[in-house]
């Protein structure tokens, strides 16, 4: 199966302000992890569950902090548009890379409250469709 050419995009709200914030050496090497790790192979992290379901987690970051992203194909696939809810979705190709949030290990339970609402509901649809 050739590989696919991932574009990335960024979830400006939970991304933007957390990035700004970082020193320059993190920068750095989050850009490297983006660009060398997660672009070119996004299935090689970890997909996440309970209410970040839908989320992948990648913490190779040579500190407790993690890269939490979501490919546009899998979303779709698996019904968790409404969960992750991303703006302009039907716009965004199937092979976007939406990045979420970089954070210590605390932002998963940050993101879970946010979105716990969002994935029951996505949970339920995807189960209604299958009956």
């Amino acid at each position: 199966m050739p590989k696919k050419d991932y574009e990335l995009r960024t979830v400006d709200d939970l991304w933007r302000p957390r990035f700004e914030s970082l020193p320059k050496r993190m920068k750095e090497i989050v850009n490297d992890k983006i660009l060398n790790h997660i672009k070119p192979a996004p299935y090689d992290s970890e997909y996440l569950r309970m209410e970040l379901e839908g989320l992948r987690s990648y913490n190779e970051l040579e500190t407790d902090s993690r890269i939490i992203f979501a490919i546009c194909e899998e979303c779709r696939k698996n019904g968790f548009q409404p969960a992750n809810n991303c703006r302009n979705c039907g716009e965004i190709p199937d092979n976007t890379i939406m990045l979420f949030a970089f954070g210590g290990h605390g932002l998963y339970a940050e993101l879970g409250r946010k979105r716990s609402k969002a994935v029951d509901k996505a949970r339920k649809l995807r189960s209604r469709r299958r009956h």
